[in-house]
């Protein structure tokens, strides 16, 4: 004698079709990614007001523009080219900022040492410390 072992729910026929199970199926993974969401929206107010990472903080300041640069830093704008001089006898952090265009990186300058960016489109902007 030959047996076999089925599951319960092999046997139960709910006489739902396939696509009933189908729509059962989508109708929980909704649900659940609903739930998981909204436990993510709640949770959202919560970890604004955990105090900041120091570390995390530092940075971002570190990369973020401070504010436009001094006029001690030079500079000269020539079409789509822009050159920033320092000249404020201390090493300064500067970034050419192009208005819709490619800003240049955070460069650090010696003092008289000087920096080139050029974009493709755009113009210039300001020179912001970085």
């Amino acid at each position: 004698m030959t047996s076999t072992t089925r599951m319960p729910s092999d046997t139960a026929d709910t006489g739902w079709g396939p696509r009933a199970r189908v729509r059962v199926r989508a109708a929980a993974v909704g649900l659940a990614a609903a739930a998981l969401l909204g436990g993510g929206l709640a949770l959202g107010p919560a970890a604004a007001a955990a105090p900041p990472d120091r570390d995390r903080v530092a940075a971002l300041s570190e990369a973020a523009p401070q504010g436009t640069a001094p006029a001690c830093v030079e500079r000269s704008v020539n079409g789509r080219s822009a050159t920033a001089t320092n000249n404020c006898g201390r090493v300064m952090r500067v970034k050419i900022v192009v208005k819709h265009g490619p800003d240049s990186r955070c460069t650090s300058l010696k003092h008289r040492a000087w920096a080139r960016h050029s974009w493709p489109f755009g113009s210039y902007d300001k020179t912001v410390t970085c």
